[in-house]
């Protein structure tokens, strides 16, 4: 723990500073102990104020900030003068967490950054609502392992996924603009190369064709990618699909909000939060509210274990292939999906409802081999084997909402397979409904289990 402290000297200065222990540095600015210190010769002194902090970077970057400010705003914070503080701000030059932290105060807490924390993050950020996100960065979270795919059509019978006419172009549009805010390309259209394993399945593609299913085409020429691939019942195409750059994306807003110092990088800890009806406690942070987007770790808290989660293992490799185009999709049995690094490929992905442990299997490792091996015509090399736990729903429904019973705690979460088209628009629902009331979807409104929940 860090101690970041304002002492007001005999000359009637301000003088600040920054201890892990501050009884004892109280001490030696009252002894002289410090012969060299500002204090020294403006003795007596007195502490007005002080702010305990978990880590140091919190601490320096605290101390560097009231440092820089005026007399007249050291005055507000010493007096509490909220108010005062504000209109003393300068937005545009001045990390905005950092008068937060000496206030002590926040709109919303938000817990996780994956998709879904990243999203409600922007969308907050839009309706000048203010946050602070703590997540422990964990590479094996399912936003950082998911591959980003937004297919608009699922399942054996090829048919198309909950709400995508309204969820692709608004997607679409989500991810660009927030590129484009970020500097990076944040998504890219593909088309999905559908390999048949069977003949079954291409009857089931060619039939769904006859309906004019305007998401499916059939290639010109079915061997157009035999100098790539091995396969013998023909492939169709799925268009248009996206890729979402997660691998880019997640780690550039993640920068963002770190250097406006809008996000804490440590692990949730909920034995320290306390609920009021109009208020969240954690640690030193207050908030109005605090909203879970933390994957499965929600399944396990007191305020939505009793949600009808359904989660499911899935695994991964991560496979360099530098000579197959990143232009598709690739799928049969497994999806190839290319990443943001030039010559890599994400290849999965498994979906166990029951399983022993989270990490990465044997067994997974071998069918994934097996099947490149047979599968792929061109030189791989496997280069990493990873496994995230997704956090499903029975209902295939997301949980967007706050708890019926403690109206401070809402959740984001969900969202299965489908975050990175779902999150976006279920988070712009979220920022409204705190912004000005406006509702959210029914179907994905928590609402609709409110009876188990205030049970």
């Amino acid at each position: 723990m860090y101690a970041i402290y304002i002492l007001l000297c005999a000359d009637n200065s301000y003088y600040t500073g920054l201890t892990n222990d501050l009884e004892k540095r109280i001490w030696q600015h009252e002894t002289g102990f410090f012969s060299e210190c500002y204090t020294f010769k403006r003795r007596p002194i007195k502490l007005v104020w002080h702010k305990i902090v978990e880590t140091a970077n919190e601490a320096n970057r605290l101390e560097q900030q009231i440092k820089g400010w005026s007399r007249r705003k050291k005055e507000a914070l010493i007096n509490d003068n909220i108010d005062e503080l504000k209109k003393l701000s300068n937005y545009k030059k001045e990390s905005s967490l950092a008068l937060r932290q000496a206030q002590g105060q926040v709109d919303i807490l938000i817990v996780g950054q994956g998709i879904s924390g990243t999203c409600l993050s922007y969308f907050l950020e839009k309706e000048k609502i203010s946050f602070l996100i703590i997540d422990d960065a964990n590479n094996n979270a399912p936003s950082r392992v998911a591959a980003g795919i937004i297919n608009p059509v699922t399942g054996r019978r090829i048919v198309r996924t909950w709400m995508i006419e309204e969820l692709l172009e608004f997607s679409l549009q989500f991810y660009t603009k927030l590129g484009d805010e970020l500097n990076i390309k944040a998504i890219s259209q593909k088309q999905i190369i559908d390999f048949f394993p069977s003949p079954q399945m291409k009857l089931a593609f060619e039939d769904r064709f006859k309906e004019r299913e305007t998401y499916l085409q059939k290639p010109v020429d079915e061997n157009s990618f035999l100098h790539q691939f091995n396969y013998d019942f023909g492939y169709g195409m799925v268009s248009p699909s996206y890729s979402v750059h997660l691998q880019t994306l997640l780690p550039a807003w993640r920068n963002k909000l770190i250097n406006q110092d809008q996000l804490q990088e440590e692990t949730f800890d909920i034995t320290q939060l306390k609920i009021e009806q109009d208020a969240v406690y954690y640690k030193d942070i207050t908030a109005q509210k605090i909203i879970f987007c933390d994957g499965v770790q929600s399944y396990q808290n007191n305020f939505f274990n009793k949600l009808p989660f359904a989660p499911n293992k899935g695994e991964m490799l991560i496979v360099e292939i530098p000579e197959l185009s990143t232009d598709y999709f690739y799928k049969k049995g497994m999806v190839l999906a290319p990443l943001s690094e030039p010559g890599l490929f994400w290849l999965g992905s498994n979906y166990l409802w029951e399983f022993e442990h989270e990490n990465p299997t044997k067994e997974f490792y071998k069918q994934a081999e097996q099947l490149l091996q047979s599968w792929l015509k061109l030189p791989f090399k496997i280069q990493e084997h990873r496994a995230s736990v997704r956090p499903a729903t029975i209902e295939r429904r997301p949980f967007v909402g706050f708890h019926p019973k403690y109206s401070s705690v809402g959740v984001l979460n969900g969202m299965g397979t489908k975050g990175c088209s779902l999150a976006p628009y279920f988070a712009k629902q979220l920022a409204e409904n705190m912004s000005s009331n406006k509702s959210i979807l029914p179907e994905a409104n928590i609402s609709r289990f409110k009876k188990i929940l205030s049970a």
